[in-house]
């Protein structure tokens, strides 16, 4: 999991603004993929409302070191009496979707058995974070925290983390406490992105062409040290990416993507060229950008920090780590 030694030499020499673009890049192939881990066939709005809901239900855990300790193992889950639950009313206004529209697809996942609802609103039970599904998809999104981790560490662009309040024993799977941990970052980057651009599903579609154009580039090509167009990796190096290709890797209809593309198109987001779309430079330093990824660079640094003083990253530290699969450490 670890990058080459020479790439890492190389992302040193950066300036400040240049690795922070560098590191939002990586950040949002690592959301695209987490999401694309955990909707499954889901629809996009009822996986953010599971989650959502079920952040809800812990934040007396999220907020105690102690108790993200004592439920961190997979084996561990919080009980269902721990759950705070959270009103149709109070998702529906933190989100900014539609009253009726969160009450339905909340409805949905009740009915799937996905969520269950009790006195004060609604939460999602501990037999539904007990469940194989879950599980699968638990410790593959563990994973691929754990390789940007070492992606982000081994190109020397993770800095000022604070030490460990807490130590984690040798043999634990802190996977409930990674859940919880980058559930938050994710829902904070969707919110950020809701704000930056006022829909949802037109954020991630814009983040894949911008995933597509930048994938393949090497890690010293991150544009200057400023936050002018000329400052950010020139178009030409960008690479198109079909509405076809965007549809498959977000497993979103073909029609779904071309109705936001045309959005996106329509507001200079994206651009028309041969072989498909680009996000260009001129879009991507536009203020609303540069604030979403500087917020988004504050995000990810709060993510590993919190990860730093739980333990996480002391764990994930040791010799041999990085070679040792989570679900096979897991004996629950």
């Amino acid at each position: 999991m670890s990058m080459p030694q020479g790439h890492a030499e190389v992302a040193r020499q950066g300036s400040p603004l240049a690795d922070a673009r560098l590191t939002n890049r990586l950040a949002m192939a690592y959301l695209l993929d987490v999401i694309a881990i955990f909707r499954g066939e889901r629809h996009l709005l009822d996986l953010l409302l599971f989650s959502t809901i079920s952040q809800a239900n812990v934040t007396t855990i999220t907020r105690q070191a102690d108790l993200q300790v004592a439920y961190a193992a997979p084996d561990h889950p919080p009980p269902d009496a721990m759950r705070r639950p959270v009103s149709v009313n109070a998702l529906a206004t933190s989100l900014g979707l539609p009253f009726e529209t969160v009450r339905r697809r909340v409805k949905g996942l009740v009915d799937q058995g996905l969520c269950r609802a009790v006195e004060g609103g609604v939460i999602v039970p501990t037999a539904v974070v007990n469940s194989p599904q879950y599980f699968e998809d638990s410790f593959r999104g563990y994973e691929r925290l754990r390789a940007f981790y070492y992606q982000l560490r081994d190109l020397g662009l993770l800095k000022d983390l604070p030490p460990p309040s807490v130590e984690l024993g040798a043999d634990l799977v802190p996977l409930r406490t990674v859940a919880r941990v980058s559930t938050d970052y994710a829902l904070r980057v969707i919110e950020t992105m809701m704000r930056a651009l006022g829909d949802l599903l037109a954020g991630i579609v814009l983040t894949e062409v911008v995933r597509g154009n930048t994938e393949h580039l090497p890690f010293d090509m991150r544009g200057g040290e400023g936050v002018s167009p000329e400052d950010f990796v020139a178009d030409k190096h960008r690479r198109p990416v079909s509405i076809t290709a965007a549809a498959h890797r977000l497993g979103l209809p073909v029609e779904t993507v071309r109705r936001h593309t045309a959005e996106l198109l329509a507001r200079g987001l994206c651009v028309r060229v041969t072989g498909g779309l680009v996000a260009p430079a001129e879009a991507l330093a536009r203020p609303a950008m540069i604030a979403f990824n500087a917020e988004n660079f504050a995000n990810l640094h709060r993510m590993f920090a919190a990860l730093a003083q739980l333990g996480v990253l002391a764990v994930w530290d040791r010799p041999g780590a990085s070679s040792e699969p989570a679900s096979a450490l897991h004996q629950g």
